[in-house]
């Protein structure tokens, strides 16, 4: 039974820059990184991060980061130069709250999200 979010893979292709952008810009903690095997581990709420440069895997992940304040947030990226795709905007309403997302790339050019429901 699945029973949550373990570790999520995130395909690199410079393992400094890469752990440079998770660690100052996105702000996760760094767990363990092995620059020497192109891998970096970050914690992120109860998951990891996984960043690895490995030929054998040809894939990426659109990951949701979940923000308790996505303005201030989005700010922080833009502050950073960081590559946008979206900006802030409500993708669903209910009667009880409003969900927020924000789309950008990091320093590897993967598509991350920011998502807030308030």
């Amino acid at each position: 039974m699945i029973i949550g979010i373990k570790q999520i893979h995130v395909k690199i292709k410079d393992i400094n820059r890469a752990i440079e952008f998770y660690q100052n810009v996105l702000e996760l903690e760094l767990l363990m990184a092995f620059p020497e095997q192109n891998m970096a581990f970050f914690e992120c709420n109860g998951s990891r991060i996984y960043l690895g440069k490995n030929p054998e895997y040809d894939s990426k992940a659109f990951i949701y980061y979940e923000s308790n304040d996505i303005q201030t947030d989005f700010s922080k990226l833009k502050a950073h130069k960081v590559e946008i795709i979206k900006e802030p905007m409500m993708i669903h309403k209910s009667e009880e709250t409003e969900s927020w997302l924000c789309a950008f790339k990091d320093s590897e050019g993967n598509i991350l999200h920011l998502m807030q429901d308030k």
